[in-house]
């Protein structure tokens, strides 16, 4: 059994196989690593043993949760850290090795699955929007402060305005003109971020396709398939991180 392990800065997503279900913990919540630990260590008891193959923007999340599950299963589950090099995809930056890891696995898991030319939007604590070319060359892209983010910083340099969770009321960023504080911004936040990747297709050639995907790329794919302009079709896949890690032929 093979399970494909994203380990973010706000949540860690867990793929198991060909199963269809993806676990989705927060990091935020105490208990994470712990429940992280004890679902790999049920998949090792079910399937005798299991590769867990890592992909980590957050190294001591990554290293709390290798411990943790190591403590409860310390023969079954062999862990194995995904680089650039398992990646059978070109990257041309200035600086390839310090690309994110988790920003290569999804280009190649976008390229492996969508026609090139395409954009990945990996909609997470941060948003990046990355290019990967006709040839499937991983050319780079931008990064965006994701939708917490912005709003914490809202929150943080202002005296009046809330801090809001952007999983529990996100429809409230529909409301066009908002017409309450909450609202007004939401729709800022989600705007200015949408109209950002928007403006970066533009900027990258307009590819005809946008793959969107992170713990915000429900709210962020609906927003760009809802705008008037855009001439590039948007395909929502959430877990492509996790998922593309579980399929990886090494």
């Amino acid at each position: 059994m093979i399970a494909g392990i994203d380990v973010g800065n706000t949540a860690i997503k867990i793929a198991a196989g060909t199963d269809t279900d993806v676990d989705m913990l927060r990091v935020a919540e105490a208990e994470t690593l712990q429940k992280a630990a004890a679902k790999l260590a049920e998949l090792a008891r079910r399937h005798d043993s299991i590769e867990a193959r890592v992909a980590s923007v957050n190294r001591t999340a990554a290293a709390r949760l290798i411990e943790a599950t190591q403590t409860l299963e310390p023969d079954r589950v062999r862990f194995r850290q995904i680089t650039r090099e398992d990646l059978p995809i070109s990257v041309a930056t200035d600086h390839p090795d310090r690309v994110g890891i988790d920003r290569l696995v999804g280009a190649f898991g976008a390229s492996s699955g969508y026609a090139l030319p395409l954009v990945i939007v990996d909609a997470g604590t941060t948003v990046t929007v990355d290019l990967v070319d006709n040839d499937g060359t991983y050319r780079g892209g931008a990064i965006i402060p994701g939708l917490e983010m912005q709003t914490a910083a809202l929150a943080s340099g202002t005296d009046a305005l809330p801090h809001l969770d952007w999983q529990s009321n996100s429809q409230d960023s529909m409301t066009r003109p908002a017409t309450n504080t909450a609202s007004a911004i939401r729709l800022g936040i989600l705007s200015s971020v949408t109209g950002g990747i928007e403006r970066l297709v533009r900027l990258y050639g307009q590819p005809q396709r946008v793959v969107v995907t992170g713990g915000d790329s429900e709210l962020i794919a609906a927003t760009l398939q809802d705008a008037p302009a855009g001439d590039y079709e948007i395909h929502h896949h959430p877990h492509l991180v996790c998922r593309t890690l579980a399929a990886l032929n090494l």
